[in-house]
């Protein structure tokens, strides 16, 4: 895994890979998200989380320190560059945010863990626009306001340092799954923790376990992965890909499954997850 996390120079044409779209600087300070103000405390439209919000609060960070939340990916600006990840959020407030993937950085240096951030599971607005991140069990980790722009670096496109778009395209990856089907229930938080496999015979060790404060470790049977999970109302699934070692496997892709569902059901006692259409990707049976 250490080979995953070093190589902090990435090329521009890698960088316009990851990215999004995203609106101008206005006199050098990003323009607000939309839509803020108007949040219902309880529920809230996922894309209102999109935009370029300065981290306040955070254990460790800087106060020079941003997060740019796209469509689906994350760059967390630090005083000399960025990590990148990638994150979800439903609007029952669940948020998951992915340990960093790549970074982009004038200063060298393996890619940094960001723990405050991979440890968010719950989103809640707050009075000056901004956002309250908290952890599994409800304990702010760290605050999210709008609050100038971090500088341009050489080695990175300049629309990193400018707040995203929110377009169709977000919109639709971040719009509500489709409801449980009928014929399946809807699971609980509780009830998914534990250890899952995929039902029929496996010659290899397929599996995750979904721990209790919002982590999981799994197999396809032959790559070991890890990440983060949040479950909510009406069997609503959340869980980022984590890193992964690619070996090629005759296994069942079950963190593929997690990272792409949108709900948890069972049937009986098999849990089924779900895609954002309602799709079936795969059933499992507690280990």
């Amino acid at each position: 895994m250490g080979a995953r996390r070093r190589a902090w120079a990435v090329s521009i044409a890698a960088v316009v890979a990851l990215s999004g779209c995203a609106t101008p600087l206005e006199g050098g300070r990003p323009q607000a998200p939309i839509g803020i103000e108007s949040i219902d405390p309880t529920a809230i439209a996922p894309e209102t989380l999109v935009g370029l919000w300065r981290v306040r609060d955070a254990e460790g960070e800087a106060p020079e320190t941003w997060l740019r939340l796209a469509g689906g990916s994350y760059p967390l600006w630090r005083d000399c560059g960025f990590v990148e990840g990638g994150w979800s959020a439903s609007s029952d407030r669940l948020f998951v945010a992915s340990t960093p993937f790549a970074a982009v950085s004038d200063c060298g240096g393996d890619i940094p863990a960001v723990p405050w951030l991979e440890s968010v599971r719950e989103v809640a607005p707050i009075n000056d626009g901004g956002w309250e991140l908290r952890d599994a069990s409800g304990e702010p980790v760290a605050t999210l306001v709008v609050d100038g722009a971090p500088d341009p670096i050489a080695n990175a496109a300049d629309f990193y340092a400018a707040p995203p778009e929110v377009d169709d395209e977000v919109r639709d990856r971040l719009r509500e799954p489709a409801p449980v089907p009928d014929g399946l229930t809807p699971a609980t938080r509780d009830q998914l923790i534990g250890r899952w496999v995929p039902v029929g015979a496996m010659h290899t060790d397929a599996h995750v376990e979904l721990a209790d404060d919002g982590t999981y470790t799994g197999s396809d049977g032959c790559n070991g992965a890890s990440g983060a999970w949040a479950a909510g109302d009406g069997g609503r699934f959340l869980a980022t890909s984590g890193l992964s070692t690619m070996i090629g496997c005759d296994g069942a892709q079950v963190p593929g499954w997690l990272g792409t569902a949108g709900r948890a059901a069972f049937d009986g006692e098999l849990l089924v997850l779900l895609d954002a259409d309602g799709a079936e990707l795969g059933r499992l049976v507690r280990a």
